[in-house]
C-alpha cells in the first residue's frame, strides 16, 4: 500500500485525546520458557500508540516485564485455568491478544478455544496460540473480528498439512485459512494477508525481521490498531506494513544483529513520518 493510504488508516488524535480514547489491549500471553515474548507484544503495542496495556500472565513473567515496561498494567495467576474469569473480569477492554510465548498445554487449549469462541470483543490470536487453535480447529467457527498472525509451520499445522506444502501454495493456504479463521497475516516474504475478498500484499522489510520476538512485536503492534476501533484487515494491513518499514529503516544499517526490541522502538519513528507525509 501507499504511505498516503497507511496514513489514511491511522487513528486520529485530537487535541483533547486522553490515554482511554487511543485503546485499552489485553496481552494473555507468556511462561516460564519464553518470558519475554508477551513483554516484546506489549512494547510493540505501546509504540503503536495504544492507550492502556494490560498484560495477564505468571506472577514470575509479569516480575520479569515489569522490570522492563513499567508501563504496562500486570495481571498474574500461575493457575492458567483461572485465566478465562480473569480476562471476564477486565472493564473496558478493546481488543485481546492471545498466545505470545504462552507455551503448549491442555490448559493453554483450553483457554484460547474458550477466548476465540465467547471473547465478546476483537481477538488476535499469535504464536502458541495458534498451536491450541490447531488442535481445536474443528470445534471452532470464524470470526469476522479476529486476525491469526502464522509463518508457514504455523499455518500447516493450523490446515493439517507440511510446511513444504504451504510454501509451495501459499496463496491457496491463505485463502483456506480465511475460511476457517477469518483475517490472516500470512507471514513470509511476502507477507500476504486476507480476509473475504480483501487481499493485500506487504512490499517491506526483508531477511533483518526474521529475529526471535518479531512476530510478539508484530502482535502487539496489530492489537494496537484493533484496539483502537480498526477493522480486522484494515488493524492487520496497518500493522503488518508499519512493521517491515520499521525493518527498512533498520536494515539501512545492514540486516544482522537487528532485536525484536529496536524493531518495536522503530514502530514510533515509522508512524509519526507517516503522519508527517
Amino acid at each position: 500500500m501507499s504511505p498516503e493510504s497507511l496514513k489514511n488508516l491511522l487513528p486520529s488524535r485530537p487535541e483533547n485525546i486522553h490515554k482511554g480514547d487511543r485503546g485499552r489491549l489485553l496481552i494473555a500471553g507468556g511462561s516460564a520458557k519464553y518470558p519475554g515474548a508477551p513483554a516484546l507484544s506489549a512494547l510493540g503495542a505501546l509504540r503503536s500508540g495504544v492507550g492502556l496495556v494490560t498484560l495477564l500472565s505468571l506472577e514470575k513473567v509479569c516480575e520479569c516485564c515489569a522490570a522492563r515496561l513499567p508501563e504496562v498494567i500486570y495481571c498474574y495467576e500461575d493457575d492458567r485455568f483461572r485465566w478465562q474469569e480473569l480476562v471476564f473480569s477486565q472493564k473496558n477492554i478493546n481488543a485481546l491478544v492471545v498466545g505470545p510465548g504462552l507455551d503448549r498445554s491442555v490448559a493453554a487449549e483450553i483457554f484460547t478455544a474458550r477466548m476465540w469462541r465467547d471473547w465478546p470483543e476483537k481477538i488476535l490470536v499469535d504464536g502458541d496460540g495458534l498451536s491450541a487453535l490447531a488442535v481445536v480447529r474443528e470445534k471452532i467457527s470464524p470470526r469476522s473480528d479476529s486476525v491469526i498472525t502464522p509463518h508457514e509451520g504455523e499455518a500447516a499445522r493450523l490446515l493439517n498439512i507440511t510446511p513444504k506444502q504451504v510454501q509451495k501454495n501459499r496463496l491457496e493456504s491463505l485463502q483456506k485459512l480465511t475460511q476457517k479463521f477469518g483475517c490472516v497475516v500470512l507471514k513470509g516474504h511476502p507477507t500476504l494477508i486476507a480476509s473475504g475478498e480483501d487481499f493485500a500484499e506487504v512490499q517491506h522489510g526483508g531477511p533483518e525481521l526474521a529475529v526471535p520476538g518479531s512476530g510478539d512485536v508484530l502482535s502487539g503492534c496489530i492489537g494496537a490498531f484493533l484496539a483502537a476501533g480498526l477493522k480486522a484487515f484494515d488493524a492487520a494491513v496497518l500493522g503488518a506494513n508499519i512493521h517491515a518499514m520499521a525493518g527498512d529503516y533498520l536494515a539501512r544499517e545492514g540486516v544482522d544483529g537487528v532485536l525484536a526490541s529496536e524493531i518495536a522502538d522503530t514502530l514510533r519513528r515509522v508512524i509519526n513520518d507517516l503522519r508527517r507525509s
